[in-house]
């Protein structure tokens, strides 16, 4: 296949798709998925934020990080409660959810250390250059 027909958001979703399996099985034994770590890092960082917050911070559209949210309320990592405005609401690590976090950042470092260990610091630092460049590229 010539290069000009091979399609960069294909070939990007299966390096993601791959990575992600790999994180994701990781942290099967903390019980969360990547996506679920993720967000519950930066609930932890961000200190109880309301759903604006977290959405600005990671990146989301509100309506699936609302999704994403009462999953983990169903899982009893997180609790909801109504903010300062009574129409934020502000999500709350709870002590199984800290616990978790922290089970599964020792997964996700061990994880991540393995991964690195397979690409050079110079990949890998190229690979942050093309995920910025994507980024901003605007049509």
């Amino acid at each position: 296949m010539k290069a000009n027909e091979l399609c960069n958001c294909f070939i990007l979703r299966k390096g993601a798709s791959k990575l992600t399996a790999i994180y994701d099985k990781a942290l099967s034994s903390a019980g969360v998925r990547v996506t679920q770590y993720a967000l519950l890092k930066y609930i932890y960082l961000l200190k109880s934020p309301n759903l604006n917050q977290l959405a600005a911070a990671s990146n989301q559209n509100r309506s699936t990080l609302g999704r994403n949210i009462r999953i983990l309320e169903r899982m009893k990592l997180v609790s909801l409660n109504a903010g300062k405005d009574k129409r934020e609401i502000e999500i709350i690590l709870t002590e199984y959810g800290l616990n978790t976090l922290h089970k599964a950042r020792k997964a996700w470092e061990v994880t991540q250390k393995i991964i690195s260990s397979k690409l050079s610091k110079e990949k890998q630092q190229q690979l942050i250059e093309l995920m910025n460049d994507i980024e901003a590229i605007s049509l």
